[in-house]
């Protein structure tokens, strides 16, 4: 089998490329730019085994699913068929993407393997079965369902450390190792908090709007209103047309027609309902979820006029809106 590492003063002689196969084990990238280490191929990522057009450095997970699984099968390969590796080390850090009130957090120590506990897999080398959830990361940086939500990121780095005392992770290996897809040994990987879109939120649905004030100082009251308002479908799963951003508050009180326009959206966004686009006077709207209990969800909203109100929306046909709502 053709070595896998060859040293910094070979490097400087030669740039390979070379053809290989899965089967025979055979290598077709070299490190570049580093003395010979080691490395932590991706085998397997959620279930499924690396080959070409599989992602290997990202995963989604799923808002507010705790036993959502992260699964890794990783081999270690040095140029002493693994014998080299003392352990390996994994940190955690968060990612804020989303504007919640956790801040972004640097690399965070989190667990250790001993070369102990890997096993030999076929291929020769030894083999790491990796296994956390969303649950456990959670839980090791004190989130709660309110502190985090979709499009934010966890990553998890892997660290291999050899007996001699040198560390590989991602930060000093070349894009052979990291991106390469024989090595395809990222060291970090990315999983990205996805929302669940369970069901369609299309439907007229009833709405009970009160503490209506207009704007811009938000202290002029008018009202009460109800009536109902129309979600429509989108080719967007979780993206819906609304016929009223405001549930009748400009028909009320400013004898206005509905709140809406082409452009004019609410969102499905994790345990939130959110808004895109703006009415017809270019006014974009933000709303807070109150409570939910049932068919009834309970918002507080305001638009970039100031106009503001709460409203209580019940689902057509009284169904209860989605779990990951509900109080």
């Amino acid at each position: 089998m053709k070595k896998i590492f060859k040293n910094l003063s070979i490097l400087s002689l030669f740039l390979v490329a070379l053809s290989c196969s899965e089967a025979d084990n055979e290598v077709d990238s070299v490190f570049a730019g580093t003395t010979a280490g080691g490395v932590l191929r991706t085998i397997e990522i959620n279930g499924t085994a690396v080959q070409t057009g599989v992602v290997f450095n990202s995963a989604p997970i799923t808002y507010g699913a705790e036993t959502t699984p992260f699964e890794l099968v990783l081999e270690a390969q040095d140029n002493k068929n693994g014998t080299l590796l003392e352990r390996v080390d994994v940190s955690l850090a968060y990612v804020n993407n989303s504007g919640g009130p956790i801040a972004s957090t640097a690399e965070l120590p989190w667990q250790s393997f001993e070369a102990s506990e890997f096993s030999i897999g076929p291929n020769g080398y030894p083999r790491l079965n990796f296994e956390t959830t969303l649950g456990e990361i959670l839980t090791f940086f004190a989130l709660d369902d309110t502190e985090y939500s979709g499009s934010d990121q966890f990553l998890v780095v892997f660290t291999y450390v050899m007996t001699d005392g040198r560390k590989f992770s991602y930060g000093n290996s070349n894009s052979n190792v990291v991106g390469g897809i024989y090595f395809r040994s990222p060291f970090k990987y990315t999983l990205n908090v996805v929302c669940p879109i369970t069901e369609s939120l299309a439907g007229t649905h009833s709405y009970n709007s009160y503490n209506l004030r207009r704007g811009p100082a938000g202290t002029s009251s008018c009202g009460p209103t109800t009536g109902t308002v129309v979600w429509g479908n989108t080719t967007t799963p979780g993206l819906y047309t609304t016929s009223d951003f405001s549930f009748g508050m400009y028909g009320v009180c400013w004898g206005d027609p509905p709140a809406t326009s082409p452009t004019a959206r609410v969102k499905w966004f994790c345990s939130s309902i959110v808004t895109e686009g703006v009415d017809f006077y270019s006014d974009s709207f933000t709303y807070t979820m109150v409570s939910v209990s049932g068919a009834v969800m309970t918002l507080d909203w305001i638009n970039g006029y100031g106009d503001r109100g709460r409203v209580e929306i019940t689902r057509q046909g009284n169904v209860a809106w989605p779990a990951i709502f509900q109080d």
